[in-house]
């Protein structure tokens, strides 16, 4: 049906390295993009999950993980989504969720 999806709703994102999110109203993006840490451009996770640990009024509160040593961690983590009609829609296009990540180690 529609891609028409709550973001509160959604309880896990399955994000891949070599993958984009659908777009709508814009561009696809990468689904796993580093941005930082001392890790970075040295790892890359080929995929990331993320859990939805609830919501605190404003943002969904995620925990990702992903198969990587034991020497790396996540630093700040953001996933972002493409909201349905318009930016901050509670409502989000389904596909559409990307994450940010920064790795340290």
């Amino acid at each position: 049906g529609s891609g028409k999806v709550r973001l509160v709703d959604v309880t896990t994102l399955t994000l891949y390295r070599d993958k984009y999110t659908t777009g709508r109203r814009s561009s696809p993006i990468p689904q796993i993009q580093c941005v930082g840490g001392s890790a970075n451009g040295k790892f890359e996770p080929r995929v990331v999950q993320c859990y939805n640990r609830g919501y605190d009024g404003v943002d969904v509160q995620w925990e990702c993980k992903a198969e990587m040593g034991d020497q790396y961690e996540f630093g700040e983590i953001r996933i972002s989504c493409e909201g349905y009609d318009y930016a901050g829609d509670p409502y989000i296009l389904r596909g559409s969720c990307g994450v940010s990540l920064e790795f340290i180690f």
